[in-house]
């Protein structure tokens, strides 16, 4: 098992007078040149909490719907899903996995009706893709304040902007055009389109292949320890995680409140 190697991040005071080809973020006194800043979306970019709970109704509908009501209601004990209420345990599933990981739960709370796996697989994989245009088209996603106006302001650095998920990059896409934002994102991927998510760094490389820009010219932000690592393992420039909660201190000793704190250097 790969076990990452802390990475070591060269920091310029604002006042070093040194080359600044590339633009830079900021955090406090001290910024990170890239050309390119990715985001995690749940807890990084949008309320976790109020998202989680409209996915977990989403499929927990769609499960229902297409594999009967036990099996959705194993998915929701399997996921981390509380019923009826649905609120969302922070360390299951449903929060943490990867996407191919999360529909395996999917899958195999619906084997236990005595199906054949790889149908349970493909009423699983329908069920999931239900919910998704679900939440496309029913679910209006709600920045965490003071994000826009900062995406803004990277923007008009000449900082490209991206978002890397472990949900599905589509879903990405389209929960950013409901809010008419999705304009400020150059591209986006999710652990579905890679062999790995997070915190394998698959996602991360693979945007910045997208964009050929190299991974040692951008800047991952999220808000779980995953992410630190992820952005690690793919040597970017720099990691920012933006919550108190997990101990990145290994890994990075740029933690902030909100994206709000990330200013243009």
């Amino acid at each position: 098992m790969w076990t990452p190697t802390p990475k070591l991040f060269t920091l310029r005071n604002l006042n070093s007078g040194e080359d600044q080809t590339l633009p830079s973020i900021r955090i406090g006194d001290k910024f990170i040149k890239c050309s390119l800043v990715l985001f995690d979306l749940d807890g990084t970019l949008v309320d976790k909490d109020f998202r989680n709970v409209a996915l977990a109704k989403t499929r927990y509908n769609a499960i229902k719907r297409i594999a009967g009501e036990p099996a959705a209601k194993r998915w929701a004990e399997l996921s981390g899903v509380e019923l009826p209420s649905f609120s969302v345990d922070d360390n299951g599933p449903l929060s943490k996995a990867p996407r191919k990981e999360d529909l395996t739960v999917a899958t195999t709370a619906i084997w236990l009706d005595r199906l054949n796996w790889f149908n349970a697989k493909e009423l699983a994989t329908k069920a999931y893709a239900e919910a998704d245009a679900a939440q496309s088209t029913g679910f209006k996603a709600e920045l965490i304040p003071g994000t826009v106006e900062a995406l803004k302001e990277m923007r008009k650095a000449g900082i490209r902007l991206g978002i890397a998920t472990n949900g599905s990059g589509k879903t990405a896409r389209e929960l950013m055009e409901a809010i008419n934002v999705d304009a400020l994102f150059d591209v986006y991927v999710g652990a579905d389109e890679v062999t790995d998510g997070k915190p394998m760094p698959d996602m991360i490389i693979e945007a910045c292949s997208r964009l050929d820009v190299a991974p040692s010219d951008s800047v991952y932000v999220g808000d779980e320890l995953v992410d630190a690592i992820a952005a690690t393992r793919a040597n970017c420039a720099g990691v920012v995680i933006v919550s108190r909660e997990p101990d990145v201190s290994e890994y990075t000793e740029f933690v902030v409140d909100s994206i709000a704190d990330i200013r243009v250097g």
